[in-house]
């Protein structure tokens, strides 16, 4: 990843915020935050993908770090869910299992993280 240009985004802020920008940035300045362009920041998808009817594989006493197989055809990955993504995955593996849904997943593979899942039924 570039580096932002820290300068130019803050130049930019003090263009668009008008009247008081230089005291908000100073604000922000004070307690760590920085302004910095959009453009300068990696795409927030680069590196995932989505991985259709896969098998998900937890542990029955699955806790952090949340280690997980999935199973996508004849890879098998061995990642962890994001903390946020964890009740979706528990949700899917029910749902697969129970119902006979199809499992879906996002993954982000430069992480080594499942960042979703959900189902579709069949």
């Amino acid at each position: 990843m570039r580096r932002p240009d820290l300068e130019a985004a803050r130049a930019e802020a003090l263009a668009a915020l008008g009247r008081g920008a230089e005291r908000t940035l100073e604000r922000l300045e004070a307690v760590g935050l920085a302004v910095v362009r959009l453009a300068d920041l990696p795409a927030s998808d680069a590196g995932r993908r989505t991985l259709t009817d896969v098998e998900i594989i937890i542990p029955e006493d699955w806790r952090e770090p949340f280690a997980l197989i999935v199973e996508a055809g004849s890879d098998v990955l061995e990642l962890h869910a994001l903390i946020a993504a964890v009740p979706a995955v528990r949700e899917a593996v029910q749902l697969g299992r129970i119902m006979g849904h199809r499992v879906d997943v996002e993954i982000d593979e430069a992480e080594g993280l499942v960042m979703r899942a959900w189902t579709v039924e069949l």
